[in-house]
């Protein structure tokens, strides 16, 4: 068996789960059952938020493959978490060969949706949480324009590469910037907080939180931790871009 390859398979299925919101010992499980079809005696994994390490060791080896490898991105792509759990599945039961099972994961972060359809996800669920929400026609039409604003904020940032925090100060500022003017200038009767709570909506890092408590719950007390502050910090960005927004805003107008 190629080893080295192998590893790279088992590092690259980590890597793709850990970058698209699954949780941490679901990552190390996926790593250690492609691995342990080597035969080979001794096989460690461990993910944090930030890294995945492997290690293989064996009597029949020269020295143990180890591997090391940052994870600096994450976002929320579950359905590339179902892929990769499908492609160890079929692997591990001996339904791909190791290169095939290389090739698919390969393929597994090729882009599913455009950013036209992302943005016009970002504007529907803005509008749903709106009606969600009680909110009436004004309120409706209004997360639906703050919705646009906020989808081409989101696109913007993320061709700067701004990093989380700024995105999320920015893209919230922008909601209720877009929200409080609506407000004065347009539905003097809207009702603002459904409109800029509709909005964040996307924003709002509920995956992290669900992460961190599944984390907890099997004993991977840093990671839960980990994650527990990141969800903290994302909710602490995106209020104080709405606190600055209006607030800049009231100033202004």
């Amino acid at each position: 068996m190629d080893y080295r390859l192998l590893m790279d398979t088992a590092i690259l299925a980590g890597e793709i789960m850990l970058k698209s919101g699954a949780e941490t010992y679901r990552a190390e499980d996926t790593m250690a059952h492609i691995l342990k079809v080597s035969g080979l005696e001794k096989v460690e994994t461990y993910v944090t938020m930030t890294g995945i390490m492997a290690m293989i060791d064996d009597a029949s080896l020269e020295r143990p493959y180890s591997v090391i490898n940052r994870v600096d991105t994450r976002g929320t792509y579950l359905d590339r978490v179902m892929k990769v759990n499908d492609i160890s599945r079929r692997y591990c039961a001996g339904e791909l060969s190791l290169e095939e099972a290389n090739t698919l994961l390969k393929k597994v972060e090729e882009k599913q949706y455009s950013i036209k359809d992302y943005n016009i996800a970002i504007i529907l669920i803005t509008v749903g949480f709106a009606m969600f929400f009680g909110g009436g026609m004004k309120e409706v039409l209004g997360a639906g324009i703050v919705g646009i604003v906020e989808a081409f904020l989101i696109t913007l940032c993320k061709r700067l590469r701004f990093n989380t925090i700024i995105h999320n100060i920015v893209t919230s500022a922008g909601i209720a910037g877009a929200s409080y003017l609506i407000f004065k200038l347009a539905f003097l009767k809207m009702d603002m907080d459904i409109v800029i709570i509709s909005a964040i909506m996307p924003l709002v890092p509920g995956v992290a939180i669900t992460n961190a408590i599944r984390d907890t719950l099997q004993g991977d007390y840093l990671s839960g931790s980990a994650r527990m502050l990141e969800a903290f910090v994302k909710a602490s960005t995106i209020a104080l871009g709405i606190g600055l927004g209006l607030a800049v805003c009231a100033k202004i107008f």
